[in-house]
């Protein structure tokens, strides 16, 4: 009669079900023990499956001692040739946090206030890959991480872009210290730097720039539903009025975005965003900048609450919690690499891998490795 508690299970075939569940419409630990029962001779014939198959909370508090970094780590080298090779021919990486508000608790056992889980992601906009993450104890805290991040990131010759929050001069100085370029949002975090920026971007200002005098102008008008949305761009090289300019590294432009929305009542209401970037006068790139940012936010992170179901898990123990973030992420990752080769949705893969794991994940892999991931480097 076997003993539970003196049940061993090696830590690889833990890792290897967690992934293949993932990609398989398993979205919490329960969801994992059940398809590792229910797939389990097939598991065996590439598993060791030393102690069988654990429970739910198994699989939880195993995945709570894993070194999360070890374990992007190993899960990148899949595909670290492809994010190379893109980035030689140029990307944007965009930067931005992602909470999981489920995860939080008033109080613990200590009466200790549990916060949620909150990370920052980094996309790339060329392959679509969430390619760096750095967990955060809470919302401010993305300002001390960031420049950490990106020193562990090659970005020579890529675009950087992120949010108000992270335009500070140290997250400046880590993208050009590593060769790249930015692009960040400015606001009233930077009272008086903001203040002058809006000063100078008045009327007359605007008139001048969209001559094509002072810089370049962009007008992008589409259709959303009921509304138009009228987006207006603007970008000077004209900085050196700035007396903090050295501040910022490589300060080259400013920008300003007027988005107007009319709805068909002719109602109109209108936002304006303020920029600062290390690019010259290219109005194209820029713009492409500043609407692709968003990327993160529609292509990644709704992904990991809509299809992954992410801000549902109440799992309180954030090193598991976040591992398990590291395998949806890389299970989409994947997914996205061969969508376009299924022509469905990434929520439709997943449910056709579930119901039949062992002929649809050789062929996801088999895809993958057409588009460039290679497989060969990983090794138990």
């Amino acid at each position: 009669m076997r003993i539970k508690k003196k049940c061993t299970y090696k830590l690889w075939d833990i890792i290897c079900v967690v992934f293949l569940a993932s990609i398989c419409n398993c979205n919490d630990w329960g969801d994992i023990e059940i398809f590792a029962r229910k797939n389990k001779e097939w598991l065996r014939s590439f598993l060791q499956l030393t102690g069988g198959i654990p429970p739910a909370v198994t699989y939880k508090n195993i995945m709570s001692i894993v070194n999360a970094q070890e374990l992007h780590n190993f899960c990148t080298h899949a595909y670290s040739e492809l994010i190379e090779s893109t980035r030689k021919k140029g990307d944007m990486y965009h930067f931005d946090g992602k909470v999981e508000n489920n995860s939080k608790r008033k109080t613990n056992k200590n009466n200790e206030k549990i916060k949620s889980l909150n990370v920052l992601n980094v996309y790339s906009e060329r392959t679509g890959l969430c390619i760096g993450q750095e967990r955060i104890e809470d919302k401010t805290n993305e300002i001390a991480a960031i420049p950490d991040l990106i020193k562990r990131l090659n970005i020579k010759g890529v675009i950087c872009t992120w949010d108000v929050l992270n335009t500070q001069t140290e997250t400046v100085k880590a993208v050009i210290d590593g060769k790249g370029d930015y692009v960040g949002a400015l606001k009233g975090n930077h009272e008086l730097f903001y203040k002058e920026v809006v000063e100078y971007f008045d009327e007359d200002r605007l008139l001048i720039i969209e001559s094509g005098y002072e810089g370049a102008y962009k007008l992008v008008r589409e259709k959303s539903h009921s509304q138009i949305i009228t987006y207006q761009y603007y970008q000077t090289e004209k900085v050196n009025w700035y007396e903090d300019k050295e501040k910022w590294n490589k300060l080259r432009s400013l920008g300003l975005v007027v988005k107007t929305t009319e709805d068909k009542e002719g109602n109109k209401r209108v936002e304006k965003r303020y920029y600062i970037s290390s690019l010259l006068l290219n109005i194209e790139l820029f713009s492409k900048a500043i609407r692709n940012h968003w990327s993160v936010e529609n292509k990644l992170h709704w992904h990991l609450d809509f299809t992954f179901k992410c801000d549902d898990n109440r799992t309180v123990d954030k090193r598991a919690l976040l591992n398990l973030q590291i395998m949806k992420k890389n299970a989409l990752n994947l997914l996205k690499s061969v969508q376009s080769e299924h022509k469905l949705s990434i929520q439709k893969i997943r449910f056709m891998a579930s119901l039949d794991p062992e002929t649809e994940i050789p062929k996801i892999f088999y895809l993958a490795k057409k588009k460039g991931w290679n497989f060969d480097t990983i090794k138990a």
